[in-house]
């Protein structure tokens, strides 16, 4: 007898934090910061993370940040020490850099799970961690892979390139026992880029047609042609190069993450469908607006309205996501805390870090 689906339940995502208060937040963070020399910042990190987790919240409850400010700042060291040890060796000599470089790039798949690993244990929801389980092996034999191909093809591999280690990450994640699961989006990711380019080509098109309207008007206003032309070349690079970037970085964040988050699942009931899952609804106009917006806010007041462009960036994420779980996501987090409870969570790795900034 086939099992029946369980019913579904859609629980909002929502993002309660405050920009005031968070500029609160921010700001002494900023000068502590500078105060120490940045020494303060991993606790600036474990501070902000912890208050945006707490507002970030999934059918009222909040997540939980447990990070230790100690290990993102032995993190921060080691990249530091690493920055510098490249830095210094392009002095010294060009065969030790190219030697280092390549030492670096053979650990840095360790120190990417290792980082992902420790990112994942310190967050938690409803008390019950995430994991992350990646081995760096295999995240070794991956980056390599992804990297020649990316070079052999002058950079056509990167769309399956980015498919592949967003899967690496993905299906490496568990709530819990749960595990995440996530499609291969080759083809998808492929689409996107496509696209992309299709509206890079759009760009310069209407670029080249907006120019040539504005020398033929200027030249029927009797204005000089070549200095019509070169004040016009000027203004439409300037706007057009500022146009594209908004629309284009906005297209690419909102296509990928929407692909990505509508296809991730996290369990599997008897029936085979996913315990969890999520839609995304993030629109390119929206978050081209929003990015706009929040970028002219930054520049007018020197910087002092970042806090206020970051909750509402969060805001409107937030507000464009929703999470489904089968049978609804109380009986789902019972059925983890039972699991967890009844093998119990492995000791937390030695030297775990951070690399985030």
């Amino acid at each position: 007898m086939a099992a029946v689906p369980e019913a579904e339940q859609r629980y909002p995502v929502e993002f309660t934090a405050a920009a005031g208060e968070y500029f609160r937040i921010w700001i002494v963070n900023l000068a502590l910061t500078l105060l120490s020399l940045g020494i303060y910042s991993a606790w600036a990190k474990v501070r902000k993370k912890r208050y945006f987790y707490a507002h970030l919240r999934i059918g009222g409850e909040g997540f939980e940040y447990r990070g230790d400010p100690v290990a993102i700042l032995r993190g921060r060291a080691i990249a530091v020490v690493i920055f510098v040890l490249y830095g210094a060796a392009g002095h010294l000599s060009v065969p030790l850099q190219i030697a280092l470089g390549l030492v670096f790039a053979i650990a840095f798949p360790w120190l990417l799970v290792r980082s992902l690993a420790f990112s994942a244990r310190n967050t938690a929801y409803r008390n019950i961690r995430f994991h992350f389980d990646g081995k760096y092996l295999d995240a070794l034999r991956l980056f390599a892979l992804c990297a020649a191909l990316v070079v052999i093809t002058l950079g056509l591999a990167y769309p399956y390139a980015q498919a592949r280690l967003t899967k690496f990450s993905a299906d490496h994640h568990r709530y819990g026992t749960a595990p995440f699961a996530l499609p291969r989006l080759t083809g998808t990711f492929y689409g996107i880029y496509l696209r992309f380019v299709g509206l890079i080509v759009l760009f310069v098109v209407l670029f080249l047609l907006a120019g040539i309207l504005f020398s033929i008007v200027a030249a029927l206003a009797g204005v000089n042609a070549r200095a019509a032309g070169v004040f016009s070349g000027v203004l439409l690079m300037s706007f057009g190069t500022i146009a594209f970037y908004l629309v284009g970085f906005a297209y690419l964040r909102t296509r990928i993450a929407n692909a990505v988050w509508n296809h991730l699942a996290i369990g599997a009931t008897a029936a085979g469908s996913p315990q969890v899952r999520f839609e995304s609804r993030l629109r390119v106009r929206d978050f081209a607006g929003l990015y706009l917006v929040n970028i002219l806010a930054i520049v007018f007041t020197l910087g002092l309205a970042t806090p206020w462009a970051m909750v509402r960036t969060m805001r409107y994420r937030a507000q464009k996501t929703t999470v489904v779980a089968a049978g609804g996501l109380d009986q789902f987090v019972a059925a983890r805390a039972a699991d967890v409870d009844a093998s119990g969570e492995e000791m937390g790795e030695m030297f775990g870090f951070d690399f985030g900034f």
